[in-house]
Parts: C-alpha cells; sequence; structure tokens
C-alpha cells in the first residue's frame, strides 16, 4: 500500500520490512535515529517496546500506552499510534455525531486492538460501552484500568443480552482470523440498525461478517481501518498526503500472492 502510494505521488521512498527480535527491539528502535530512516510502522508484539524506546510520545500513543508508529523529528524519535484515527474515520463516515452520543458499543476482546478502540470510542463521546472478552478477568481488569463509569464488562456467559442493547459491535480479538476459530457469537438478537465492525481483514469477509449480511446489518471491514491507519503513517514518514484513491484491489491481490 506505501509502495503504491509513493508510485502514484511520485515521492522518491521505499516501505520495506525490518525484522527485529523482541528482546532487541528497544535498541534497534533508537538507533533509528542514527539512520536515514523517516519512520517505522511497528506491529505486534512490538507496539509497547516502540512506546518505551522513544523520546516523546503523541497522546494519541499515551492513551493506549503503545505504538504502532515511530518517527524521527529533530534528532527525536516520536512515538504515535495511527490505530485510533484508523478505527475511527471509516466509523465517521457512516454516522454522524449526534449518532456516537446516543449509542451503545460493544467491543470483544481486551487485547492491544480492544485498547485502542475503547480509547477511540472513548474520545468519540459513546455513553455506554460494554467489553466482554472469553476471558472475563482479562476484561475486567481493562476495565479496571480505564475506570470510567460508562465503559463496564459483561460476562462471556452473557453476551448475548450485551448484543441486544448494542448499537454497534467491534470484534478486537482474533476470533474469525484464518487459521482461528469463529466468533462465537450470535447477531440473531442484534437490532436491525445495528452496525457490526470486524477489525480482522483476512479473510476480507469474517464469519462474523458474512452473518451480519445474511441478516441485513451494515458492516465494515478491517481493511476499511488497515487503510485509514496507514494514511497519517504516510504523511509522517513522507511529509505528503497519501493520495485518495482507494488502494483495496491492491491490498487484496497483495494479500492473496504476499506480495508488497
Amino acid at each position: 500500500m506505501h509502495n503504491h502510494w509513493l508510485r502514484e505521488s511520485g515521492v522518491r521512498g521505499a516501505y520495506v520490512p525490518f525484522m527485529v527480535k523482541p528482546w532487541e527491539a528497544e535498541q534497534a528502535f533508537s538507533s533509528l535515529k542514527k539512520t536515514t530512516i523517516s519512520g517505522v510502522n511497528v506491529t505486534l508484539p512490538l507496539k509497547t517496546a516502540a512506546f518505551k524506546a522513544a523520546d516523546e510520545t503523541t497522546d494519541d500513543a499515551d492513551r493506549i500506552g503503545a505504538a504502532n508508529c515511530l518517527y524521527v523529528r529533530r534528532g527525536k524519535l516520536i512515538a504515535h499510534n495511527t490505530d485510533l484515527e484508523g478505527f475511527s474515520g471509516p466509523l465517521r463516515q457512516l454516522r454522524n455525531q449526534t449518532d456516537f452520543k446516543s449509542m451503545t458499543a460493544l467491543v470483544v476482546g481486551a487485547g492491544g486492538a480492544a485498547r485502542a478502540v475503547i480509547a477511540a470510542l472513548i474520545g468519540m463521546g459513546l455513553p455506554e460501552i460494554i467489553l466482554v472478552n472469553r476471558t472475563d478477568h482479562k476484561a475486567e481488569r481493562l476495565v479496571s484500568q480505564v475506570g470510567l463509569p460508562s465503559f463496564y464488562a459483561l460476562p462471556w456467559a452473557n453476551r448475548k443480552l450485551a448484543v441486544k442493547r448494542a448499537g454497534l459491535i467491534i470484534n478486537a480479538s482474533a476470533a474469525g482470523m484464518s487459521g482461528h476459530p469463529a466468533l462465537d457469537m450470535s447477531l440473531k438478537d442484534a437490532p436491525k440498525t445495528t452496525l457490526i465492525y470486524d477489525l480482522i481483514y483476512t479473510p476480507e469477509v469474517t464469519p462474523l461478517i458474512a452473518e451480519a449480511n445474511a441478516r441485513g446489518l451494515e458492516t465494515l471491514g478491517g481493511l476499511n481501518m488497515l487503510i485509514a491507519q496507514a494514511r497519517p503513517s504516510f504523511q509522517l514518514f513522507y511529509g505528503e498526503l497519501a493520495p485518495s484513491s482507494d488502494p483495496s484491489d491492491i491490498l487484496r491481490r497483495a494479500l492473496l500472492t504476499g506480495q508488497r
């Protein structure tokens, strides 16, 4: 995607993969200041190490305590997180702020992706956010760390009740990803106006999205977030806005063939 945008915009640059061992990650990230690399995206399990390695952190990185983006400015390494913008951007294209002010969200998962989702939802002003996770104590721990009355956990056994209340359901877990079991949660009792947002993009149509489509519910897939979180990274790295054209087909082909 980045290389496609570079070619399309005529910017001189390259986006290439680097393999970093977890136990060497902080040192590797700190060394970026001594190179001509303008920035890097960071994936699991190195987002916390990226946050710790930085000289400065942005507000979005601070909200999550992790960074998926590192860039160099005036000799300093800055940690940022574009997941909040990447998650909320596609949502704002489908719903307006008034909708969010009266919407109950159900978030599935209690890992790093869920943290970004919850921070974004709080920032968007949702009055009620419910968290469920297959391991109840992980959901309860995350809720206690955030400490907001409008954000609470329900036991996994009670997820059916949460589905009934939700105007927005977000899968921020690995359930449904290629090689993983499908999410064990039915949409049978979801209101007809509920929006289903699955952050997984491999496969593009997850079992959750397939069920939502069959029930006539509106959906957002992980490809939307993948593109939306990449745009601010591109601007930070190259100093230009990413082209406005939709790179979805480029991504689909790359995901199928393993190309970069």
